[in-house]
């Protein structure tokens, strides 16, 4: 007896003391990957072909064994470095959910305001909002968002179009476009071998800080380098809706514009993509109305490489998938500013966002395509 006593003894010592649970591994929700293996993937990215570079095979097999960071977590630190210059995982916040709510006259104020304003800033309505009724806490960025979802408001990319656009003519030409099939219009066509083509100019313009006043709902708001305009660096980009193999084929240039050779020269090598990548298969490619892109030897070009073409309607740019890619890459460029001194820097960063768009397809289906 008294050494089997011994013996509990012994083992009730040995089990003595704090215990915790196992740490989850980062991809079942516990915490965040080491910042050796955040550097290691950002590299890779970096340095390789953007979000390619981490869908090779061995990477998925480590996926798989949970031994690599997953495509979407991949995606989404390429796209923090890109706006962000960093990588920095964020903080533990004990995911607390704020419990007030923007209810009666401020829920009126908030409806009268994104009437007037549509496109304010989340931080003018909470100046707006504080100023009405300043003797009331502040509204978190959380309690507005949820107001407008109770209100039935969506965030939508503004946009103008012409009254040109209005015209009989040109409202029968977007009526073929969307409602006639090939060669008047897209009706019919699988989103997949959709591929919309077009161009866009990018510049860098310093701005000396200062100090300013503006009206107390209003943001003094000094330009940063970055603003899209003329001159700079020019794109000229393909994308398809493609929703398992997107095409994705750009060229950047700083000097002039784009001219038939330049466009030629364009349209010459992205048939040769299409063709060392997706040998056999024919695309139909979609534009706007610009005179070049009409031009004889742009047309015999693509329909001797076997593809097909269908124009927009005229001063229609709503109708196509790649001018919400652009807005996309506007905005990515806007929220860092900060390291672009150059044009080299413009055309890097710009080369470091378009890689870590890659996928489409729910572009196409805005503006209107089917999800065939």
């Amino acid at each position: 007896m008294a050494d089997d006593s011994a013996k509990i003894t012994a083992i009730l010592r040995g089990v003595k003391g704090m215990r915790v649970e196992d740490r989850k591994h980062a991809c079942r929700g516990g915490n965040s990957y080491p910042k050796e293996v955040r550097e290691m993937v950002i590299e890779m990215m970096v340095g390789g072909n953007g979000i390619a570079s981490v869908k090779t095979p061995v990477v998925r097999r480590l996926q798989e064994q949970k031994k690599f960071p997953s495509l979407q977590t991949c995606r989404r630190w390429l796209r923090q470095y890109v706006m962000l210059g960093h990588i920095k995982p964020k903080r533990a916040s004990g995911n607390k959910v704020a419990t007030r709510e923007i209810e009666g006259e401020a829920l009126v104020q908030l409806a009268f305001y994104r009437v007037i304003r549509p496109d304010a800033r989340l931080y003018e309505v909470r100046a707006y909002l504080y100023n009405r009724f300043p003797t009331t806490k502040p509204y978190s960025d959380s309690q507005i968002h949820r107001a407008e979802e109770r209100l039935g408001l969506s965030r939508k990319a503004s946009s103008s179009t012409s009254e040109d656009a209005y015209l009989p003519r040109n409202l029968h030409k977007r009526k073929m476009y969307w409602e006639y099939q090939y060669p008047h219009g897209v009706a019919g066509e699988r989103t997949d071998d959709i591929i919309d083509i077009d161009e866009a100019r990018f510049k860098l313009e310093s701005a000396d800080r200062s100090y300013g006043k503006v009206a107390r709902e209003f943001r003094c708001n000094v330009r940063g380098s970055y603003k899209k305009g003329d001159p700079g660096t020019n794109l000229i980009m393909a994308i398809s809706g493609d929703s398992n193999n997107p095409v994705s084929f750009h060229r950047l240039y700083s000097e002039g514009g784009t001219d038939l050779f330049r466009f030629y020269t364009f349209m010459s090598e992205l048939i040769e993509f299409l063709d060392n990548n997706f040998p056999g298969r024919s695309f139909l490619f979609t534009m706007d109305n610009l005179n070049l892109h009409k031009h004889f030897i742009i047309l015999d070009l693509i329909e001797e490489a076997g593809h097909r073409i269908v124009f927009r309607a005229p001063y229609w740019s709503c109708d196509g998938a790649i001018e919400y890619v652009f807005n996309t890459i506007h905005t990515f460029l806007e929220m860092n500013d900060d390291k672009m001194e150059n044009v080299t820097a413009l055309e890097n960063r710009l080369n470091l966002i378009i890689g870590s768009l890659d996928m489409f397809r729910r572009y196409f289906l805005h503006v209107g395509f089917l999800d065939n």
